[in-house]
């Protein structure tokens, strides 16, 4: 046999691997998928509907109301994920259509894993989407939260489909204006369905500038933001037509900037601490003139205080993982500081490990802080690949700095942690090649 014949071409080596890993991509998608289910249908299909003091049955029933034509009064947030939970209401049963949510809610979680493959594989070849998908498949918080019906789901899907093609695009050697429209349709959905991602496109505009020329960075990004501003301008057009308002995305921004100057005491509470505050009660619909006016006035009056108390929440979302609160008891990081502090004893250990769900909120902590941990040495080590990672980067950025100034909680942080696991997937990847490389060289 020739020695031409007997040598694989490069083309023929990236095929041959890829089929090799091919069996992995497929495997892990069943386990995301399979993990995902045994949990999400094993839940109490009636109990959403109980939730009538949370954001689980406030979305079912107005989610009902708005394709019914019901009276809903003006929307905070946007449309899409109302459509998305009010649909399956209209054709099925209230059981099923709990059921149907969480089903493509499941489909939708599996689909963000394979997304968070695609980004990592662009960045960091294949090994790096394995693991990308591998860390999302097999990652709790991941998994519970597709059961649940809330809009971080979806957001995440919209979200990771727009990484995975825009980061895929930078690296084709001569992009299309459609590659740029596609992106930007995902991102305007993924703002109808979180109005929080508004201004985010912008980010992305000054990051095309970064990447090309200004001329290809000029017509890519006015695609962007004109498709953008097109799909937005769907509800904005509905808003003004049935509530007579001008709105971008949603509505709330002045009230979680109120919120993030003061201390949510209640619905009722806070509204009657504002009305004491500014000197004046407005109506439920007309109040955001009021929030500015009141988040200025405790602003302005101790501006230390309200440093450390945007500090002090913003940290304590960052640090607490989300979903937590989705098991019973007191606080484990409350609990644990009060053994530290008033208990510290063997007996006050036992204690601490005898709480309500002590184990699962303990495996939450550790999943949460080694996604933080490893993504912050994968977003060190991947430093000169900037053009492909700023803007998962940009991403952790925009979510911190904005939640620094509003209202934050764990569940407003945790998208931000899908790029931290994909940044982590990426420092793995390189720690692998780097160990085979050094037994390679020994050998």
């Amino acid at each position: 046999m020739s020695t031409r014949s007997s040598l694989a071409s490069p083309a023929q080596t990236n095929r041959t691997t890829r089929a090799q890993r091919l069996p992995w991509l497929t495997i892990l998608l069943a386990v995301a998928l399979l993990l995902r289910l045994l949990y999400g249908m094993a839940l109490d299909p009636l109990q959403p509907y109980s939730n009538s003091g949370g954001d689980t049955g406030w979305y079912l029933e107005f989610g009902a109301r708005f394709l019914r034509g019901g009276e809903t009064g003006p929307l905070t947030p946007p449309p899409l994920y109302l459509i998305f939970v009010g649909f399956p209401q209209l054709i099925l049963p209230a059981e099923l259509a709990i059921y149907a949510i969480r089903l493509l809610q499941i489909a939708a979680s599996t689909f963000t894993c394979y997304f968070a493959y695609r980004i990592g594989r662009a960045i960091g070849g294949e090994r790096a989407g394995l693991l990308a998908l591998g860390l999302l498949a097999f990652n709790p918080i991941f998994i519970m939260e597709s059961g649940h019906i809330t809009s971080e789901t979806i957001y995440l899907f919209f979200l990771s489909a727009a990484f995975a093609i825009y980061i895929e695009t930078l690296k084709r050697d001569s992009p299309l204006v459609r590659h740029f429209a596609f992106v930007s349709v995902l991102l305007a959905l993924a703002t109808l369905t979180r109005a929080a991602l508004v201004a985010f496109p912008l980010g992305i505009v000054i990051h095309l500038f970064l990447a090309y020329r200004p001329r290809r960075a000029l017509k890519y990004g006015a695609a962007l933001l004109v498709v953008f501003a097109l799909v937005l301008s769907t509800w904005t057009i509905y808003y003004k037509l049935r509530w007579d308002r001008w709105i971008i995305a949603g509505e709330g921004l002045e009230g979680f900037l109120y919120l993030g100057a003061t201390d949510w005491q209640g619905p009722f509470e806070t509204d009657a601490q504002l009305d004491a505050l500014t000197g004046q009660a407005d109506p439920d619909d007309a109040r955001d003139d009021q929030y500015i006016e009141g988040a200025a006035i405790i602003i302005s009056s101790d501006i230390g205080g309200y440093l450390s108390r945007r500090m002090g929440e913003w940290a304590s979302a960052y640090l607490t993982p989300h979903g937590v609160h989705w098991f019973p008891g007191e606080s484990l990081r409350e609990a644990a500081f009060n053994w530290l502090r008033n208990d510290f004893t063997p007996d006050g250990l036992m204690r601490l490990v005898q709480a309500d769900a002590f184990a699962p909120k303990v495996v939450f902590y550790i999943v949460h802080y080694t996604g933080l941990v490893l993504g912050l040495f994968g977003i060190w080590t991947t430093r000169r690949q900037w053009r492909l990672t700023m803007p998962l980067l940009g991403f952790i950025a925009y979510v911190t700095l904005m939640h620094f100034v509003l209202y934050a909680l764990p569940r407003y942080i945790f998208p931000a942690t899908l790029p931290y696991w994909i940044f982590a997937a990426l420092w793995l990847s390189q720690r692998l090649t780097a160990r085979r490389d050094s037994v390679k060289t020994q050998a």
